[in-house]
């Protein structure tokens, strides 16, 4: 063998080839969400899943992240981009008061980059947008190996910013208000934090509460988010982190009066409460709380054994 034989021959494949994904919304999509670090390392990013196919409004959004406390919105194509996903990009954008915005196709026309670029310069400076074209590359017969190829980039790329006083930007109730959350929907997060904090006073567990943008989170040791309140996502949804879904784990819904969910990619069991009289005794969700997520402690009841009191409908 020669030098010059000892070289494979790099190539590209279609997205959509039989080696790739058949279907953007089916196949692509999930594989993203479980390979966010991917997408992360190209754009410079620390990405953190919160939703897929988050809705917005009519429409849905394929993923909502989170990094470092900025809210991501990344919306995919297979092809070459489109008017009609520029349209939802920016319907998303506003919908989700989104600090980092990233479109991925396989191709970025000319005219799609240009405007990515205009909108780069021409909005806030907090407001990031990425264009990234989605490559399949091979040399010879292993698998082929995905790669993010970042063609529109902000001119000033803010890796990791700390926040100001060690790393975050600081959100209250007050601040709420400029994400135009409905008074209404501020009482019942108000409710439901102030709840939570005596029922974990009561009982000497010592979780964070930490104020994100448009949410409230109750972290452990580390910064794990274990209780979120979240406010943003026009109602309020009470959720609990769970290592398993809750019918694997033998729970039944103590809650029958609101609507239920399971979010499978953030591992969230949910509640959505309305108005602030739904708002449900939270001692079972802290009895959640330290079930799974805290050190052995001084809980005497277990989840099984308390039946909160049905809101309700």
């Amino acid at each position: 063998m020669t030098d010059f034989e000892r070289f494979g021959r790099l190539t590209r494949i279609a997205a959509t080839s039989a080696e790739g994904w058949r279907n953007e919304t089916s196949d692509f999509t999930p594989w993203l969400a479980e390979n966010l670090d991917r997408l992360g390392e190209a754009v410079g990013l620390s990405l953190e899943l919160r939703e897929r196919e988050h809705r917005v409004g009519r429409y849905y959004l394929d993923l909502l992240a989170d990094s470092r406390g900025r809210t991501v919105i990344i919306e995919s194509q297979f092809g070459k981009t489109d008017h009609d996903h520029l349209g939802k990009l920016l319907t998303y954008c506003a919908g989700t008061a989104a600090d980092v915005v990233v479109w991925i196709a396989e191709s970025l026309t000319e005219e799609h980059r240009a405007a990515l670029e205009w909108l780069n310069e021409s909005t806030r400076a907090e407001v990031l947008f990425y264009g990234v074209e989605l490559e399949l590359l091979k040399i010879g017969d292993p698998a082929p190996a995905p790669h993010f190829k970042v063609v529109v980039a902000p001119n000033e790329i803010v890796k990791e910013r700390p926040p100001a006083s060690a790393g975050m930007e600081e959100w209250d109730w007050e601040r709420f208000a400029e994400l135009r959350i409905p008074p209404s929907r501020i009482v019942v997060g108000r409710e439901l934090t102030r709840r939570l904090n005596e029922e974990l006073a009561a009982r000497g567990i010592a979780l964070d509460e930490r104020f994100r943008k448009g949410y409230v989170a109750y972290q452990r040791p580390g910064g794990y988010n274990v209780i979120v309140v979240d406010l943003a996502w026009r109602r309020v949804r009470l959720a609990v982190k769970l290592p398993q879904p809750p019918a694997a784990l033998g729970l039944t819904n103590p809650y029958p009066g609101l609507e239920e969910s399971w979010t499978a990619d953030e591992r969230e069991w949910g509640w959505t409460i309305t108005q602030v009289d739904q708002v449900p005794d939270v001692a079972y969700i802290v009895d959640l709380a330290e079930r799974f997520w805290l050190a052995p402690g001084a809980r005497t009841q277990s989840p099984a054994a308390r039946v909160p009191p049905v809101p309700d409908a």
